[in-house]
């Protein structure tokens, strides 16, 4: 194989290696990615046959590059899914592993020569594919999951910093492969040069790998810190719930007990008397009463805090749940998704004026619990994508730990709004079947 062969190879190997990232993190929009590789490789070739044909210039012909890029990036945008943060994240990561990849060509070419019966491009050839396949596994199996849970859960702003380090990488390395690290720097540096110019590369790959490691630590923590302080919320409820409920039945135990001296009380009055000492009595009764909705205890308390809240805050609350004591359905996942709903509902309230209501829906049905928010709201709706983002200041992460505890098949999770009432939909599988 000729050195002009190998060239042609090992830029067709970089394109496969700037496209791998796209086609495998990102789901094409009408699922037909052998078309949108062939534009791409239609891309490719003219551009490399404008270099052949008309013998450009290295500096004319990165401008044709330049375009070239451009070029790519526009078809990514238009046949993709996704966000425009995530493509550009996943484009720029794309380029600055092609560009580690020059960068090893060079350095494996600079430490062979002499040793192996291979030319300089025969060389880049071999290094270009194996480099190539340790790509695929590493874009396969762990840049694909963490690129979709960051840009799942992160903000806007925060997808716009996790940005930055590939691009401020890729300057670089771009830099250095066309000053110290070209094949003419590399004939006359020594050693030392080379090794430090390597270590940088190795430096880059590896905090690539830590920060988008370190990021989704940070987040999961944080789910995790938010999940536990709903839980302790939850047990403060149900501890207020038992308390409310031991002072009922003491309530009630005064009452039976004195109700023998309210017979005598009443036998001795007039009738006038008699209606203001029952009208006292319902007064005291009613103070007593509390609202049951369901026979679920779990359940009940969390629908009566939210009452109770709903009322002070001058909020229509109703509720028409119809939940036997045990449903194969543990507390803790029925007081996360109808907590995190009613919460947020709660919070859409209290961010508009006028006439407020939140209504809930909850029955189980042919083996799902089906559940239903609707509340008022002021008709803005915050998105990154098709992503739903939480209007508080510190990013709630309600609509995330829904999601994410409902993770059996057949779990399903779904918003519908217009100008004036957002809904939330929630089917919950029987968990006894899992």
């Amino acid at each position: 194989m000729n050195d002009a062969a190998c060239t042609v190879f090992v830029n067709l190997i970089n394109l496969a290696v700037r496209m791998m990232p796209i086609f495998v993190c990102l789901e094409p929009k009408h699922r037909d990615r052998e078309n949108i590789a062939a534009i791409s490789v239609y891309l490719w070739v003219i551009m490399i046959s404008m270099e052949s044909v008309f013998h450009i210039s290295p500096q004319v012909f990165f401008v044709f590059r330049g375009i070239f890029s451009c070029l790519y990036f526009l078809v990514l945008l238009i046949f993709f899914k996704g966000t425009l943060l995530k493509k550009g994240f996943l484009y720029i990561s794309a380029w600055l592993f092609a560009v580690l990849s020059t960068s090893l060509n060079e350095f494996a070419s600079w430490i062979l020569k002499g040793h192996v019966s291979l030319t300089y491009g025969q060389i880049c050839v071999a290094v270009s594919l194996l480099w190539a396949c340790g790509f695929y596994v590493f874009v396969r199996f762990w840049l694909r999951d963490r690129v979709n849970r960051l840009f799942d859960q992160l903000s806007r702003r925060s997808c716009s910093l996790l940005l930055t380090y590939p691009s401020v990488s890729l300057f670089i390395l771009f830099v250095g492969n066309n000053t110290i690290f070209s094949s003419r720097s590399l004939a006359v540096r020594g050693l030392e040069d080379v090794l430090f110019y390597l270590a940088l590369c190795v430096m880059i790959l590896v905090l690539y790998v830590l920060i988008l490691s370190s990021i989704l630590e940070i987040m999961c923590r944080r789910r995790t810190e938010e999940e536990l302080q709903f839980a302790r919320q939850l047990i403060s409820q149900q501890r207020e719930h038992y308390n409310q409920t031991l002072d009922y039945i003491e309530q009630v135990r005064i009452i039976k007990h004195d109700f023998r001296h309210h017979i005598h009380a009443l036998l001795n009055m007039d009738r006038g008397e008699r209606t203001h000492y029952l009208m006292n009595l319902k007064r005291e009764l009613d103070m007593t009463a509390e609202m049951v909705f369901c026979q679920n205890q779990a359940v009940n308390g969390l629908l009566q805090e939210y009452a109770a809240r709903a009322r002070q805050d001058g909020v229509e609350f109703t509720a028409r749940v119809d939940l036997s004591a045990h449903v194969p359905v543990d507390d803790l996942t029925l007081c996360i998704v109808i907590g995190n709903l009613l919460e947020n509902a709660m919070e859409a309230c209290r961010r508009l004026t006028g006439h407020r209501f939140i209504l809930v829906r909850v029955r189980w049905l042919d083996g799902h619990l089906m559940m239903l928010v609707e509340n008022s709201y002021n008709g803005q709706i915050k998105k990154n994508g098709s992503r739903i983002l939480s209007s508080k200041r510190d990013g709630g992460l309600g609509i995330l730990s829904i999601k994410r505890i409902l993770n059996q098949p057949g779990d399903e999770f779904d918003v519908d709004y217009n100008d004036t009432t957002f809904t939330a939909m929630v089917k919950i599988v029987d968990r006894a079947l899992g």
